[in-house]
């Protein structure tokens, strides 16, 4: 649980799945010693720290903000807050209490009735996973539910929050453990946002919102087909 980055007054579903019938014990107790191996190998270990950014910030292009890497712990960013986490893999825009971009965690639920007892078939990867509906599948534990499908969410970690209240994720935004430069003011900030352009340009949070608000006053917004009216990269 400490592995977690589970926040106080967390709610945790203990969930024991159905046991497999096996023809042969040894069998299937090694093959249970290996699945607990290979648990204990895979990365990321919780929801919290499933990386997404694969499709957002890929790999082999230069000059990205982040790639979120767990096992750099030595670096240490200028935060916007005394006592922020140093570990964030997603930001929210907590639009009830804090009603700014906070640090956010990723939940799932069953899509059927709406409880945190569905296991996975397999965990998310990308953006898309999370953000489009019907892609992972799982199998619900809940009594007289035959949920199958997975409905991911995302709750504000800045303060303990109720079963209805969600945030909503902010996919562009993500933690500069490269420590980028921002493209308007050369400072090294965090978090930072990152345009989908060809160059994947990395601005501060600070210079967005300014940039915003210039592009806005000036009407130099721009009509996208797919995603309406948006901003081109500064």
């Amino acid at each position: 649980l400490q592995n977690c980055d589970l926040a106080q007054q967390s709610i945790v579903h203990i969930v024991q799945g159905p046991q497999k019938n096996s023809h042969n014990k040894d069998e299937s107790e090694d093959n249970r010693a290996g699945g607990i191996l290979k648990a204990l190998e895979r990365e990321p270990e919780s929801l919290t720290r499933v990386d997404l950014s694969t499709n957002i910030l890929p790999s082999h292009s230069a000059g990205l903000a982040v790639i979120l890497d767990a096992t750099k712990s030595s670096i240490s960013l200028p935060f916007e807050k005394s006592g922020a986490a140093s570990y964030n893999s997603f930001y929210v825009f907590c639009k009830n209490f804090c009603q700014a971009v906070k640090p956010g965690k990723l939940r799932v639920r069953c899509s059927v009735c709406k409880q945190g007892t569905l296991t996975l078939t397999r965990g998310p990867s990308c953006w898309d996973d999370v953000l489009i509906s019907n892609r992972i599948r799982g199998v619900c534990q809940s009594e007289r539910c035959n949920g199958n499908i997975a409905e991911f969410y995302f709750k504000c970690g800045a303060h303990p929050t109720t079963d209805s209240e969600t945030s909503v994720a902010l996919n562009l935004i993500t933690t500069n453990s490269r420590c980028i430069t921002c493209i308007t003011c050369t400072d090294i900030r965090s978090p930072v946002l990152v345009f989908q352009c060809v160059h994947r340009h990395v601005i501060c949070l600070d210079c967005f919102h300014l940039y915003c608000v210039t592009m806005l006053n000036d009407r130099q917004f721009i009509h996208d087909p797919e995603l309406g009216y948006s901003l081109p990269c500064v």
